[in-house]
């Protein structure tokens, strides 16, 4: 007998209702709560200077569950943390190609975290959340790139992307690991694309030469940027998806 298949659109709906909650739960970041700590320790400051919000694509959920499933055993909460949450976004057309996009959100990034903005003392304090479909051309949408602008940075991790908008004054999105960087989507209207890849991170630079011979192909300029390993704070911290 054939096994039943599981249908992944039920999988997505429960994906999207808890996608929902969770956000919904969530807080935009406040001076001096968790996740602004753990932002400025990383010497990241808000697009728009000190005083200013931080993107609308991040926010704090105060008390967040985190779930552990060790090897062979049924799966744990670990308690409650302050976690840093970032919606990962794709365009959607529900009207055809020829209509306006809209913006969906397929996962978030969540970063477990102390009070004092530390990361969480836990087996993997950076998670992804179950996906609401499709999600490899996803990124954490850290500034609009709305008409006239026509360039879009793109870099692995929020802190590196945050801090490569700040040191060249340009919007850029971050994406949550390497291999996602060979798959971003561009806005139709970019012309321009800069590709930030962490010179000590060598998993980072076939995605990251993939991705700019993409955009090349499609008639924009783009280019690759090394950047500091320093610029990378999750490097130890591997990201896991799901739960």
């Amino acid at each position: 007998m054939t096994p039943a298949r599981t249908d992944p659109r039920h999988a997505y709906e429960a994906n999207r209702a808890r996608i929902a909650a969770v956000w919904a739960q969530a807080q935009p970041i406040a001076p001096g709560d968790a996740a602004d700590k753990y932002l400025r320790c990383h010497d990241v400051r808000p697009p728009g200077g000190d005083g200013e919000a931080w993107p609308d694509a991040l926010r704090l959920h105060p008390a967040l569950e985190y779930w552990h499933q060790p090897p062979g055993g049924p799966a744990v909460c670990m308690g409650r943390f302050p976690a840093l949450l970032a919606a990962l976004e794709l365009d959607v057309y529900p009207h055809a190609w020829a209509a306006q996009s809209m913006p969906h959100t397929v996962a978030l990034q969540r970063t477990y975290l102390a009070p004092d903005g530390a990361l969480a003392s836990v087996p993997a304090p950076v998670k992804l959340t179950g996906k609401d479909g499709p999600s490899r051309c996803a990124a954490v949408r850290l500034a609009p790139v709305d008409p006239p602008a026509d360039a879009l940075g793109v870099a692995v991790g929020v802190v590196t992307a945050l801090r490569m908008a700040h040191a060249c004054r340009l919007p850029v999105w971050a994406v949550p690991d390497a291999a996602a960087l060979a798959h971003v989507r561009w806005p139709r209207h970019v012309a321009r694309v800069y590709v930030f890849v962490d010179v000590d991170t060598a998993d980072q630079h076939a995605p990251a030469a993939q991705l700019v011979r993409k955009a090349t192909a499609c008639g924009l300029e783009a280019f690759n940027f090394m950047t500091c390993a320093a610029a990378a704070p999750h490097a130890s911290s591997p990201l896991v998806n799901g739960q």
